[in-house]
């Protein structure tokens, strides 16, 4: 169970989605350029990527995805914690207020369906 003090440092909504995400580390030589995975959940703030790819905390990576109404989204990116052959959470560091929106107008339309872990 999830600490009620866990829960109040949660600035965004959590929404489920099924979208593929490719992402590109920005501070990183070697390895793939681009690489996609599936997101797990998503928020004005950033999103979970479902990945065993071991990625460490505070690297920087510009992220692209569609929502499910057909909008593009391109956003630098950090990584802020890993979960061992879990995934990813990402915080988005320069979301465009337009991509914004979209992303809050996706989390409303599902309704009761958001989600509060990460």
């Amino acid at each position: 169970m999830k600490s009620s003090a866990r829960l109040e440092r949660r600035r965004f909504e959590r929404a489920p989605i099924t979208a593929q995400v490719e992402y590109e580390l920005t501070n990183s030589s070697s390895g793939p350029s681009r690489v996609r995975k599936n997101m797990a959940n998503i928020s004005a703030g950033g999103m979970f990527i479902s990945t065993e790819e071991p990625i460490r905390a505070g690297a920087r990576m510009v992220v692209r995805f569609e929502l499910p109404n057909k909008h593009r989204v391109i956003a630098v990116s950090r990584v802020c914690y890993t979960r061992k052959g879990q995934g990813l959470g990402v915080e988005f560091l320069n979301l465009d207020e337009e991509d914004r929106e979209e992303i809050e107008t996706y989390i409303a339309s599902l309704g009761t369906k958001v989600v509060t872990r990460a």
